[in-house]
């Protein structure tokens, strides 16, 4: 398996743009933890579905990056726009089950995915994040508003997706408060040197 990195965040940390500047650095596959196909039914589930097929079809749809992950992963390097932490915790969130009967129910098929060689979480300040947000130039999202309205969402979902993290394996917490996205994406890269075996010290662009 090349090297497989997962960035997780709330809305507004850095991971587009991270993410973009190391899959044009190192060639690498890259894949959203929710494919395009299934964030097509999302809305749907999350508002008419009950909690057991809501909870069925965030598992598949994890399973289903998984298999897309290990297979690029044979060849070439996979980065990976949220995984499977943002969605349990999101599940956990939005139907108030606690996040250990999710990971419980999780567990066995967990252990059928591929695990990345390290996980990145992203943080800033909430102040920041709700400016980052409100000067997108796009509609913003539904759960974007929620970050932006609630300071108390923002830091529930962050501590869900830390203890999902910690269930699963190595991970770092970067906070990207007051700095540029060149310098998130530098001290990404460098924590990636330092983590992942096989991750090149001189990146080569491949343009």
């Amino acid at each position: 398996m090349k090297p497989f990195l997962v960035i997780e965040g709330v809305d507004g940390t850095g991971k587009s743009t991270v993410c973009a500047a190391l899959e044009q650095e190192q060639g690498a596959a890259f894949y959203k933890g929710m494919s395009p196909e299934w964030r097509d039914f999302r809305d749907f589930v999350d508002e008419d579905a009950d909690d057991d097929s809501r909870l069925l079809y965030y598992f598949a749809s994890c399973m289903y990056t998984s298999g897309k992950v290990k297979k690029s992963g044979e060849k070439v390097p996979v980065i990976c726009h949220r995984y499977f932490a943002t969605y349990m915790a999101i599940y956990s969130l939005n139907t108030g089950t606690p996040l250990e009967k999710v990971l419980e129910a999780f567990a066995p098929i967990r252990e059928r995915m591929v695990t990345p060689h390290l996980s990145i979480l992203l943080t800033a300040d909430h102040e920041e994040l709700k400016r980052r947000l409100l000067a997108r130039v796009d509609e913003l999202k539904a759960t974007d508003m929620r970050v932006v309205n609630s300071h108390e969402y923002t830091l529930n979902f962050e501590a869900a997706l830390r203890a999902v993290m910690s269930w699963d394996g190595p991970y770092i917490v970067l906070d990207t408060t007051g700095k540029t996205p060149e310098q998130v994406v530098s001290e990404v890269r460098q924590l990636c040197v330092q983590h992942i075996p096989g991750w090149p010290t001189v990146i080569e662009s491949s343009n």
